[in-house]
């Protein structure tokens, strides 16, 4: 019975400090759902389109025919900006702090998302948004990548979630071996 009651304590003096590892580890979890924000939707004119928190921002970039919209991945995980159709914008992974630049030639409507996060949709209204990519390929059509680059920005520490998730388990399991040993010190001194 005592052995029973000693393996018992110890599995869960670890389960507990496992737990508590991850627990006590700030920046272990990301986005929640995979993807898009679920904040509401915002409709602003400019040339410029954030990525953040996974969201678009702003949701809906109202510009003039002949603009360059800029998309800004600001979020830790790289997300893509593609046009509806693949007509325009690109698979390419958007990493952290790297711009891609857009420019729309023709009045339309240009919507775009993340192929990566459920739930991440934009929009561009281009001028009052008739026209645009309706029956055109990516070759021919009034989208353009003008340019692609890095933004000089420094990460925020412990920004590396894989490794923050490896931190996160190595204490995990520190904490849960300690708590098991203490465990068993404390039964053979009440045994003995």
């Amino acid at each position: 019975m005592r052995a029973r009651t000693s393996r018992r304590a110890v599995s869960l003096a670890f389960v507990f400090g496992v737990v508590a590892g991850f627990a006590l580890v700030p920046g272990v979890a990301g986005a929640s759902g995979g993807g898009g924000c679920g904040g509401p939707v915002t409709d602003e004119a400019g040339t410029e389109v954030e990525i953040k928190e996974f969201c678009f921002t702003p949701t809906i970039l109202r510009a003039e025919p002949g603009d360059t919209i800029t998309f800004t991945n600001l979020d830790r995980s790289p997300h893509t900006v593609l046009g509806a159709n693949g007509i325009w914008g690109s698979y390419d992974a958007l990493k952290r702090n790297v711009e891609a630049t857009y420019e729309f030639a023709e009045p339309g409507v240009y919507p775009f998302v993340c192929t990566w996060h459920v739930g991440m949709i934009g929009a561009v209204v281009v001028g009052d948004g008739a026209g645009g990519a309706i029956d055109t390929t990516t070759a021919d059509g009034p989208v353009s990548l003008a340019s692609s680059q890095t933004v000089a920005a420094d990460p925020p520490a412990g920004s590396n979630g894989v490794a923050g998730a490896l931190a996160a388990g190595a204490i995990g399991l520190a904490v849960g071996a300690a708590g098991a040993v203490g465990t068993l010190r404390l039964r053979r001194r009440s045994i003995a």
